[in-house]
């Protein structure tokens, strides 16, 4: 690779080494050019004669090909493996390093007296840009609050003008805080930061409220955004995230995919199903009517044995053998899941979508649901199952083509729905099943209901 000469003259060194890592394809050789660069930057931070110019001409440098490098590995997401050294855990808690790194050099040089004028306006949007890459990196590694993140994007947003490209950055971490990226699989994160640069121009912060506004972020204060609270007193010098615009925008996405049109510029890489998952996570956050708790949750404590993948579940829960899982700690539970914590380690072999079984020390029977998010909780993560499943039974199916071994979730009742989960590709839409069961045949009508995971597909079927 040809050897670029740098404007900081001999410290082009810094750039050398991270150019020549990064030129490397894969996971691996991506996680170990982002271990280069944050090494680099944090090398920057220790003071010296470099000037402030120069310094800011290298930490683009070393910036723009960081975002490179990661572009090209999440460009091909389905080759970016779930678990293992080189899998999206490792490569995410990477990823936020890095921009951590860079927040804490562009926040450096925005103290610097030396810094040329013109260089000032390029440095906040470079900060407010990397706190917001910072900030969606944090969502989805579960990894630390950067301690002078809010801090750094209230000051960004107090002198750079509303209307600045500064202040978009600032929206964007606002965005990327609230759109519920943790409940995304991996697919989905990437089209669902397409969808919020596509309706960045139509967020705002707004002194007054309105209908459906998700958060309040106090600038000023250093802290991060808080949920809206009825009743609620908005903090000195506080502003409402304003999402209303940008929700009806997003409406209007789901009805075109719903129809099977995907819009322009955001069908490229992306199939219907991955944007629709987008499209309605961010429609969930930001909608008139945001989430809020169905059901009450209770705390407990107790061991949980965790057991992920269809293969595994179906073998065990068939058997009815003891599992060698993970050992999880229950947390809290309520009538639509349970919340476990878990160490970090354990937290990065799960990822949301992915099928989980959870039993009890003392109990027979298995939990059966789906991952829906991670968040930190001190040096633990929390993990949040939504249940499928409190009975989950394996039972054979037959199309008439070809039999399969299924798990039922629900009980066999004449009229009502069931749910039947198998390997993906095993089922047919449309196509009535006959399932055998405790003796007993059933004849099974498809609904158009289908959802899938990594190794699994849930579809819908009403007992005739």
């Amino acid at each position: 690779m040809e050897k670029e000469t740098h404007p900081a003259g001999n410290d082009g060194r810094h750039e050398t080494a991270w150019r020549t890592e990064m030129a490397a394809p894969g996971v691996s050789h991506a996680i170990a050019g982002l271990q280069a660069v944050a090494a680099s930057l944090r090398g920057l931070a220790v003071p010296d004669q470099l000037p402030a110019g120069a310094r800011l001409a290298l930490i683009k440098q070393l910036e723009d090909d960081a975002r490179d490098s990661i572009a090209r590995v999440l460009a091909e997401p389905q080759r970016i493996p779930v678990h293992g050294m080189a899998g999206w855990a490792r490569f995410a808690d990477e990823v936020c390093a890095v921009f951590g790194a860079l927040l804490d050099a562009y926040v450096g040089l925005s103290a610097s007296n030396d810094l040329p004028a013109d260089g000032r306006a390029e440095v906040d949007v470079r900060l407010a840009g990397a706190a917001a890459q910072r900030v969606k990196w944090e969502v989805l590694s579960c990894g630390p609050e950067h301690p002078a993140l809010w801090r750094s994007l209230g000051a960004v947003w107090a002198h750079a003008g509303e209307r600045s490209a500064a202040a978009r950055e600032c929206l964007r971490a606002l965005a990327y805080f609230s759109g519920g990226l943790d409940q995304l699989p991996i697919a989905s994160v990437i089209a669902a930061d397409r969808l919020i640069t596509l309706v960045l121009p139509h967020l705002d912060l707004v002194r007054k409220p309105e209908a459906g506004v998700p958060y309040l972020f106090a600038p000023a204060s250093g802290l991060a955004p808080r949920r809206m609270v009825q009743g609620g007193d908005l903090p000195e010098g506080g502003r409402y995230f304003a999402t209303r615009v940008a929700a009806k925008i997003l409406a209007g996405l789901a009805a075109q995919l719903a129809h099977g049109v995907v819009p322009a510029g955001l069908g490229a890489a992306q199939t219907d199903d991955v944007l629709t998952v987008a499209v309605q996570t961010l429609l969930r956050q930001w909608s008139d009517r945001p989430p809020v708790r169905r059901f009450r949750r209770h705390l407990l404590d107790g061991r949980l044995t965790a057991v992920c993948g269809f293969e595994e579940l179906k073998k065990l829960i068939g058997s009815g053998a003891r599992p060698a899982g993970r050992d999880w700690l229950m947390h809290d539970v309520c009538r639509g899941g349970v919340g476990a914590l878990v160490s970090a380690a354990a937290a990065g072999e799960v990822q949301a979508g992915d099928l989980v079984g959870l039993r009890a020390a003392e109990s027979e029977t298995w939990h059966l649901g789906i991952v829906r998010r991670k968040r930190a909780a001190g040096s633990e993560r929390l993990v949040g199952v939504e249940t499928l499943s409190q009975k989950p039974e394996v039972v054979s199916v037959d199309d008439g083509r070809r039999a399969a071994e299924v798990l039922l979730c629900d009980p066999i009742l004449k009229g009502e729905a069931v749910r039947l989960l198998a390997p993906l590709d095993t089922l047919t839409a449309s196509v009535p099943l006959f399932l055998t069961f405790k003796g007993t045949i059933q004849k099974l009508k498809p609904l158009d209901a289908v959802a899938c995971g990594g190794d699994f597909e849930l579809r819908v079927y009403q007992v005739l």
